[in-house]
């Protein structure tokens, strides 16, 4: 009888010492596949074995056993399409992603993939061109309403850290940790308030403060239009397990796992509607059903304004790779990766504009290890 298994990585991190020019030397992987712990100095070269039809979880630890870790993202980087269903996994210092049962995958078959750590917490972008940015990276938030004067204003730190964010900045910022959601909708008084825990653990939310938060978790989404109901209403369940969500409550939501993307329109009729399938594998959406939706894979950046005509265009590609997106897309997308912000205001005039850094350091950190399939041991 053949045998296959989960492969479970450790990522052990320097965090005390560790910078961009010396972090091959301060980390290390190892599963418990029993693969050979990575050569300091050289983690790319590090490969997991990993089973067809199986999970993959990283878990990132700290040398010194103390230091909070917030694993970003793990990203496709190249080789066979081996990995699917990419999310965070229980707990922030963990991810997970599935590993095709595919007739096309063979053993030996290799996927080079990229991990983004940060020391600093979860880093997560909301806001959208016509008021300009809003940033968290752990509890800290920031907000750009100017792109001309190009300053980042600091409000008082979230009840929580952060794990996502959404929101505009006429109204302010939502932000969620766990199945905890807050607001601040007036950024003068700079209060947050918090609103009754979400009917289940949240993976992402959208929405703005006038019309209410939208939050998913697995395949479960949920939204609360009414903050003084202070109630969540939970809608069909979606087709697949969702990786990422968008959208506002007057219109609805639109999710998405790999290219495949769903909207339901009218929570009234509380179905869930097919578009047209991205042109790449998506890594996060943005936008609202009004105007459609926006989403990019690395520095690749595609919208659909009509949803009718289920036609994708892709626009000139970003300045970095992305690590997240916003916007409501009837005036461009806004992007960021580490410290660094870029907005694309106008589709037809195809540039991309970068503000000024973000206030806070992420401290994050790219690592590029690979997969590989084993066959299962016969016994």
């Amino acid at each position: 009888m053949s045998t296959a298994k989960d492969t479970n990585v450790t990522v052990t991190i320097d965090t005390e010492n560790i910078t961009e020019s010396n972090k091959r030397q301060m980390v290390a992987f190892s599963d418990d596949l029993g693969d050979p712990i990575s050569v300091i100095g050289d983690p790319e070269d590090f490969v997991s074995g990993v089973y067809k039809n199986q999970l993959v979880t990283w878990t990132a630890i700290a040398k010194n056993g103390i230091t909070p870790i917030a694993i970003q993202n793990v990203k496709k980087d190249g080789g066979s399409l081996l990995m699917e269903d990419i999310r965070r996994g229980d707990g922030a210092n963990r991810y997970t992603a599935k590993i095709k049962d595919d007739n096309s995958i063979n053993e030996g078959d290799e996927e080079s993939y990229s991990i983004t750590f940060n020391l600093a917490g979860y880093e997560s972008l909301a806001g959208n061109n016509q008021a300009g940015a809003i940033i968290s990276v752990g509890a800290k938030c920031a907000y750009m309403n100017n792109y001309g004067t190009n300053v980042w204003n600091v409000v008082s730190d979230a009840p929580f850290d952060v794990e996502g964010i959404a929101g505009e900045n006429t109204k302010g910022m939502i932000v969620y940790a766990g199945n905890r959601v807050a607001y601040m909708d007036n950024y003068a008084s700079n209060i947050w308030h918090v609103l009754s825990p979400a009917p289940f653990k949240i993976d992402g939310i959208a929405g703005d403060n006038y019309h209410g938060v939208i939050a998913f978790g697995g395949n479960r989404v949920a939204y609360m239009n009414n903050y003084g109901e202070n109630k969540w209403h939970e809608v069909a369940e979606a087709p697949f397990d969702i990786e990422g969500i968008a959208g506002e409550n007057t219109r609805g939501a639109i999710i998405y796992s790999g290219s495949t993307v769903r909207i339901m329109n009218n929570y009234g009729e509380n179905k869930w509607h097919p578009v047209a399938d991205a042109p790449f594998l998506l890594q996060g959406i943005s936008g609202d059903n009004s105007v459609g939706v926006v989403g990019y894979s690395d520095n690749q950046v595609a919208y659909i304004n009509n949803y009718g005509s289920r036609a994708w265009t892709s626009v000139l590609n970003a300045p970095f790779n992305i690590e997240g997106i916003s916007g409501n897309n009837s005036a461009g997308p806004i992007i960021f990766s580490g410290s660094e912000v870029a907005y694309m205001n106008n589709y037809g005039a195809q540039a991309w504009n970068i503000v000024a850094p973000i206030p806070f350091d992420p401290r994050a950190f790219t690592i590029d290890p690979k997969l590989q399939i084993r066959k299962p041991s016969s016994r």
